[in-house]
């Protein structure tokens, strides 16, 4: 069986497809749009919102997206920005982004690295660490499983409902599959409490 391609590409601007993607299923304007990512592709992937602007200007200029509402007020008074829509030109350039094979990236996990060298510490360091961990992982599930709650308002029986379920019910199984090592990493960190706090130095490293 051949390894799962993890080979690099040349580093693409990914954020104008989360863009279009996001444009595909309603017009939105930029604090719509950046609000859209954070609720939903924003459990998975993390979006710079500092390149949202400048990526809607440019998609814009190449035909990408068009402006569909002139800049108006919210219901509070104040100023919105133009919502744009995604063209026919931008869904055909999404649709060939999604049609290219994912390659999985290599993966920067500090949690585990620092797991890999925990023999340099006492072992209640690591437990600590392990513990904040799973107060955030426990955190983020709380999350999901909010929208998991709420989903049929949420979804509103879109046709790409069931797609968008599959990645919310993976970052849920991820979440508890998270939790559950958290236990084991616990378990054994726990019984190594008597070990020394870092490995004793080998001849020829003193000074």
């Amino acid at each position: 069986m051949p390894p799962l391609a993890t080979a690099r590409r040349p580093r693409q601007n990914r954020t104008r497809y989360v863009i279009l993607g996001m444009l595909s299923t309603q017009p939105m304007n930029g604090y719509a749009l950046r609000r859209a990512i954070e609720t939903t592709v924003g459990h998975f992937w993390q979006e710079s919102y500092g390149q949202l602007y400048p990526a809607l200007r440019s998609l814009a200029r190449e035909g990408l997206v068009r402006e569909v509402k002139a800049a108006g007020r919210d219901k509070a008074g104040a100023r919105q920005g133009a919502a744009f829509e995604v063209t026919s030109r931008g869904r055909e350039a999404l649709a060939s982004w999604v049609a290219v094979p994912p390659v999985l990236e290599p993966g920067r996990n500090e949690l585990l690295l620092k797991v890999f060298f925990g023999g340099v510490v006492p072992p209640a360091v690591t437990l600590k660490n392990l513990a904040a961990v799973g107060e955030a992982v426990r955190g983020k599930l709380a999350r999901l499983d909010a929208v998991a709650e709420d989903w049929d308002e949420l979804a509103a029986g879109h046709p790409d409902a069931p797609l968008w379920r599959l990645t919310l019910d993976f970052g849920r199984l991820f979440m508890n599959t998270a939790l559950k090592w958290l236990e084991e990493a616990e378990r054994v960190v726990g019984a190594r409490k008597g070990a020394r706090a870092g490995r004793p130095a080998r001849r020829g490293d003193q000074g």
